[in-house]
Order: C-alpha cells, then sequence, then structure tokens
C-alpha cells in the first residue's frame, strides 16, 4: 500500500471512527428511556465495545477489503420500544434491573442475529433473504423512523411521553429545550437530501456541538447551570471502568422478562439479516465489485457473537461509512481496522465527555435519522412505488405504531402474501391448448388415419401447464377443465392430457384440487391423464392416490407416448382405419401408381431384408443411399445427443417409408431407424432409382409424385401446429 493510500485509510478510518462513537451516543438513548439515564455511560461502553470488536472483525475477514461494520440502530430501535414496556413493568424503584435487563437484550440479540448469519453462510442460503417482499422492506424501514422520530422527542425534551401531558409540550420552558434540536434535525434532513457527501454528517455534529459551547459561553452560562436545566446528557454518576457484561449479572427476574419477549429476538434477527444483505447489495452497486455475500454472513456471525459475548449489541456492514472510504481512494482492510482502533481508544479514555454532549445536537441527529426514513418512504414512496406497495408501507408504519414492530411487520408480510397470491392467481397457468387434431404423436400415420384424426381429433385436449402450481392456479385449471366438459357448441374431450414439463412445483392443495379435476372428468366420461412430471410431483400424486383410489390417474413419462396412447384408442372406434390396416403396403402402393403401371413394376426394383429387434435399419451418420419401405413391423426412430442421451422422433409402422429425405438431399442420416419387432422392409438404393428413372421414366416421375405428396402434407401439419402454438 502506497503512502497516500495509508493517509487516505487512517483519514476515512478516524472519520468512520468518530461517526460510530457519536452514533453509539444517540442509540443509548434510544435504547434507555430517560428513567434509566443512569445506565448511559454503561450503554455506551457496551456500544463502543460492540462497535471496535464488530469494526475489526469484519475488515478482517470481508469479500470487500474496504469495509466498514458499526452498531446498528434497527434493532436498537426495536429493543428501545421493548425496554420501554420493561421499565414500566418493573418501576421506577427498580430502574437498575431494567438497566441491565437492557443491556442483557443487545448481548442476547447479537448473540441470536449472529448464530442466524453464520448459520445461513455457512449453509450458503443468503440468497434465500432476498426474497422478503420490497414493500415489506420498505414498510419496516418508515416504520423504524418513526420510531426513531419519536424517540427523539424524550432526548429533546428529557420527559417520558406517556406520561406528558400534551399542552405542557407547548410550554416556554420545553420550547426553548426542543426548538434548538428540532431546527438543528431540520436542516440536517434538508441539506442531506440536497448534498450527499460524506463528510456533511461529521461536519455539522461537530459545528453543532461547538455552536451550542459557544451560545452558552457568550450568555455566561455554565456547565453545571446547563445540565441542571436539562440541555445536557449529563450528569452521569462516576464510571468506575468498564463494567462487566450485563448478562452476566442479571437477575432471574430480568432473564424470565427478556424470554416474555423472546418474539422481539425473531424480529430483531429478521430485520439485521435483510438490512445486512441490502446493506451489502448496495455496497456492490456502489463499488461496482462483487461481494461474497455468504463469507459476508459468516465474518458478521463471528464478530456479533464475539460482540455478544463481551456486552455488545447487534452490528453490521455500514453502507454510508464503507463508501468513505471508498471515495477517498482508500480500499484496504485499514479503513474498517483503524475505525474500530478509535473505538477502542475512546472506551480506554473514558466516556465522561459524552455527558457534555447538547441534548439538541443529539436529538435533531435522532430527528433528521427517523424524518429522513419516513420521507423516504411516505412521500418519495408516494412517486415511487405502485399504489398496492404503498398501502402496505403505509399500514406496516401504522401498525408499528399503534401496535409494535412484530405486529407491523407481520401484517405486512400477510398483506403481500395476499396480493401475490391474487396477481399470481390471474397469470396464465395454461401455457398453450392443443387438440389431438393439430397435435399428433409421432408416429407415423396413413392418409385414411391422419383424416381421422384430423375430423376426431378434438375428442384428445392436450394442455400444458407452466409455473408454480398451488391452490390458486389450479383452481383455474379445474375451471377451464370443466368449461370443456360442459360446452356444447364444440367436441367434447374424452382424452384430457394435462403436461407438466414447465410446472416447477405443486403443493398438497393443488394435488386435492386436482383430485376433484379427476372425479369430474370420470362423471363425464373423459379420462385424464398426466405427462412429464418430476418425480417429487408424481410421488405426491402416488401419495394421494394411495389414500384414496379414486385419485389414480394415469400417468406418462413423455407426452408423445400418451398421445399415441390416446390416438391408437381413437382410431381403433374408426372402421376405415381398421380395415386400412388389413391392407399389405402393395395395395397402398399400387394404389399410389398410375393405373397403367402395375406394382410388380416397381418391385422389380426393390430388395428384401429381414430385421430383428433393436437391429438397426439405418444410423446416424451415415450416408443416405437407400429408402426403406416398412411391409411388416414397426420401427422408431431415435436423434442421438451430444450428451450421449437419444430421444424418439417417430415410429413408423406397416405402410410406411423413411430415408427419401436423406436420398433426395445427398446428406448423411440425421437420425437412427431401429426395428421395434420382427420387421420386413424393401430397400430401394439410389443405384436402383437411378436404372429407375432410365428405364422406367414413367414410374420414377410417379414415385418423385408420391414422395413430395407425402412430404407436403407432413410440411402442412407443421405448419398448422406451429401456427396453433404461436396464436
Amino acid at each position: 500500500m502506497s503512502t497516500q493510500q495509508t493517509i487516505n485509510s487512517l483519514s476515512a478510518g478516524l472519520i468512520a471512527g468518530i461517526r460510530t462513537i457519536l452514533g453509539s451516543a444517540a442509540m443509548v438513548t434510544l435504547l434507555l428511556p430517560p428513567t434509566l439515564s443512569a445506565g448511559v455511560p454503561r450503554g455506551l461502553d457496551a456500544m463502543l465495545i460492540g462497535g471496535a470488536i464488530i469494526a475489526a472483525i469484519v475488515a478482517a475477514m470481508s469479500s470487500y477489503r474496504g469495509v466498514v461494520a458499526q452498531v446498528q440502530d434497527g434493532p436498537v430501535v426495536i429493543l428501545g420500544v421493548m425496554i420501554a414496556s420493561v421499565a414500566t413493568w418493573f418501576g421506577p424503584e427498580n430502574a437498575e434491573l431494567s438497566i441491565q435487563t437492557a443491556l442483557a437484550s443487545a448481548s442476547i440479540a447479537a448473540l441470536a442475529a449472529g448464530a442466524i448469519f453464520y448459520g445461513l453462510g455457512a449453509k450458503r442460503l443468503g440468497g434465500l433473504v432476498r426474497y422478503i417482499p420490497y414493500p415489506v422492506i420498505g414498510g419496516f424501514l418508515a416504520g423504524s423512523g418513526f420510531l426513531i422520530l419519536r424517540g427523539s422527542l424524550p432526548v429533546l425534551t428529557g420527559l417520558d411521553l406517556s406520561r406528558m401531558h400534551m399542552g405542557s409540550f407547548w410550554d416556554l420552558e420545553q420550547v426553548v429545550r426542543w426548538l434548538p434540536g428540532v431546527l438543528f434535525g431540520l436542516l440536517l434532513l434538508g441539506l442531506l437530501r440536497r448534498f450527499n457527501h460524506v463528510l456533511l454528517v461529521p461536519g455539522l455534529l461537530i459545528g453543532g456541538v461547538l455552536l451550542f459551547h459557544l451560545v452558552l459561553m457568550v450568555l455566561g452560562i455554565s456547565m453545571e447551570q446547563a445540565q441542571g436545566a436539562g440541555w445536557l446528557l449529563g450528569p452521569f454518576p462516576p464510571n468506575a471502568g468498564i463494567a462487566r457484561p450485563a448478562w452476566l449479572t442479571l437477575p432471574p427476574e430480568g432473564w424470565s422478562m427478556l424470554l416474555s419477549h423472546a418474539p422481539t429476538f425473531g424480529a430483531i434477527v429478521l430485520v439485521s439479516v435483510v438490512t445486512l444483505l441490502l446493506n451489502a447489495s448496495g455496497l456492490e452497486m456502489a463499488t461496482h465489485g462483487e461481494l461474497d455475500i455468504n463469507r459476508e454472513l459468516r465474518a458478521t456471525g463471528v464478530a456479533n457473537m464475539l460482540s455478544a459475548v463481551c456486552g455488545g449489541p447487534v452490528g453490521f456492514h455500514a453502507l454510508s461509512a464503507s463508501l468513505l472510504g471508498h471515495r477517498m481512494g482508500a480500499e484496504g482492510r485499514l479503513v474498517g481496522l483503524t475505525c474500530a482502533a478509535v473505538c477502542a481508544a475512546a472506551l480506554v479514555a473514558g466516556t465522561g465527555l459524552v455527558g457534555y454532549f447538547p441534548k439538541a445536537v443529539l436529538g435533531g441527529l435522532l430527528l433528521s435519522m427517523g424524518a429522513g426514513l419516513m420521507v423516504e418512504w411516505m412521500y418519495d414512496g408516494w412517486r415511487r412505488l405502485p399504489r398496492q406497495d404503498y398501502m402496505i408501507v403505509v399500514l406496516i408504519v401504522l401498525m408499528m405504531a399503534g401496535a409494535g414492530v412484530i405486529a407491523g411487520v407481520a401484517a405486512g408480510v400477510m398483506v403481500a402474501m395476499v396480493i401475490f397470491v391474487l396477481n399470481y392467481s390471474r397469470m396464465r397457468v395454461i401455457r398453450h391448448e392443443l387438440s389431438g387434431a393439430d397435435y399428433h404423436s409421432n408416429v407415423e400415420r396413413s392418409p385414411t388415419a391422419l383424416t381421422y384424426l384430423k375430423e376426431h381429433g378434438q375428442a384428445i385436449r392436450i394442455l400444458k401447464l407452466e409455473g408454480f402450481i398451488f391452490f390458486g392456479t389450479a383452481y383455474t385449471v379445474q375451471s377451464h377443465i370443466q368449461g370443456l366438459l360442459r360446452a356444447r357448441d364444440q367436441t367434447v374431450p374424452r382424452y384430457l392430457l394435462v403436461d407438466f414439463q414447465e410446472v416447477r412445483a405443486i403443493d398438497s392443495s393443488a394435488t386435492a384440487v386436482f383430485g376433484k379435476i379427476q372425479y369430474f372428468c370420470r362423471a363425464r366420461g373423459a379420462e385424464l391423464i398426466f405427462t412429464r412430471m418430476n418425480d417429487i410431483m408424481a410421488a405426491q400424486f402416488h401419495e394421494a392416490s394411495a389414500l384414496d383410489r379414486q385419485m389414480a390417474i394415469r400417468m406418462f413419462a413423455d407426452l408423445d407416448m400418451a398421445l399415441e396412447y390416446c390416438e391408437e384408442n381413437l382410431l381403433g372406434e374408426s372402421d376405415a382405419v381398421l380395415n386400412e390396416m388389413h391392407q399389405s403396403i402393395w395395395d397402398r402402393i399400387g394404389a399410389a401408381l398410375p393405373k397403367d403401371i402395375p406394382v410388380e413394376a416397381f418391385q422389380r426394383y426393390l430388395v428384401r431384408r429381414e430385421y430383428a429387434p433393436g437391429e438397426y435399419l439405418l444410423e446416424q451418420g451415415t450416408p443416405s443411399t437407400e429408402i426403406f419401405f416398412i411391409e411388416t413391423g414397426r420401427i422408431t426412430i431415435h436423434l442421438g445427443l451430444d450428451d450421449g442421451r437419444t430421444i424418439r422422433l417417430r415410429s413408423m409402422a406397416s405402410g410406411t417409408t423413411i430415408g427419401e429425405i436423406g436420398m433426395y438431399l445427398n446428406q448423411p442420416r440425421t437420425a437412427s431407424a431401429i426395428a421395434d419387432q420382427p420387421t420386413r422392409a424393401y430397400i430401394l438404393s439410389v443405384e436402383s432409382l437411378r436404372e429407375m428413372e432410365r428405364n422406367d421414366p414413367a414410374l420414377a416421375h410417379a414415385l418423385h409424385y408420391v414422395t413430395v405428396a407425402l412430404l407436403s402434407a407432413r410440411l402442412a401439419g407443421t405448419n398448422s401446429l406451429v401456427q396453433r402454438l404461436i396464436t
């Protein structure tokens, strides 16, 4: 590291450390209500201990070398609400017990958050927390702003708002106390919304403190008089060194009280994880870098658990402080380590000077912090957020103000989930609907069979689903199928194929809905068939059918196989198709040839071959030198993929031909043909075709015409299907 970078790192770390000290003083007043002001020195010690430990460990372990971690206000705000009720419960005569409970609660919160941080990082689950709805996060931040704003008033007035009469708030003595702080906070808020310089807040705070003491000096007011008038944080009782962690000396009554507020710690953990990830994401965007989120979680987890053991509160990445070093050109770990050293130095030197800190400046800082969050989400959010998201933010703020943090966040999550369900239920879950008249299996059919499927294929209906199937989207499928089976203006389906290839998951309620669909199909004489389910979904339905035999549904691993099953059943009802199946290939070829050309003339150019099951008729990649006419048996065309897998392209029975495209184009075979059962084929080689063209041009012309007609019919069917898929 160069000398200039070292200087920049030390400077950035020094500024971040001063901000941590000032922020710690502000957070102590949020944690401890005015009735517990005697605990401020110990609380500030705990904040500085946590600040030093967290800043040092995160700086050493983070994937971003210039990170600065600090004690955070979000968890302290939640604890402050809890401690206010705890102090009321214990009463003024047990103020010391309330202070110990407050400081112990900060350590317990750090321990819980640290364990969750580390667990998420160790299991590489950091990305899961990103799924918390955005308006819920915004609502919590706005609600936290309200709580910080409300917490600034006792700091400014020195009174417990719950016991203060509203009229006394406007007494001249009170106005003199709170008005300078309000004006300072509004000034700070206005400047921060207009300017974004990292030195703005520290400069204004230091300037505010100096201006306050300058006014006292000009007016001839001593420190003792200012403290007696309640304008300063002090005086505090003498502090005999750094006290042991509060959790070590907390009596059973305190532990019982903390246990009764266990949900509060759950809310703190949730808020801490979300805020940490938001700060990390913001740091990535601002620095155009990439952080290892799971590594950040592990580092922060270790730091918070050690902070908890030493009596410190929750802390993690501070976005503004981390960006300070980046903007000053300091990217090394020295920034965070210097911040930690400044906190440690303030701890060793003692916190007595904090007693001379003006309440107006501290309260103004809190007011600007809280009002800034509320303005960002309640005022700016009106233009930035969709109306339904904005209403969630407002709901959470109102709930947090009236019923507490947990109730507010829970209400926001519930409403966001309901809106998500309603919106997702309106999304298209049926990706395509096809009929057997347009969409055929990969089985080569005779013209008679294809005509029959074209006329009667509406009896086969294919529904291709997509997305996540739960009770809302499953009901959409149920309504659609019921509409199909009740229709009077079209052919009622007899086979319903539901394809799950694009479905990611289903829930148990969706399984029950499909059970109702099965009952309805059976009552209407239709067969319900599922295709291409993954193993998890198939297991869900198998378990359901084991409990209720009426739920048993035919399943196919492949849509093509399922479609072939339906076609075979449908074609089995046609006398014309059945009669054609008993015709020999020579009857069909003779019918296609001109009447003056006997089929024996064509047979002279063919060579007969027999194939056993599994034997190749033609192989992918080999030269295309033959056309095969299948007399008996059945073959399947397979396409070999680069990864070694094969897929079925087409199955062909007696009376069909293969190999004509490759031979006409003079290209290597694009797929393989394998006999499924004992098969007899007649082969026309390219040499025999050339001989036919020389000796029997009329026969060759007829063969070419029949081949073109066959390929045209196939192409027309493909075009019809493509048109159906894109409309």
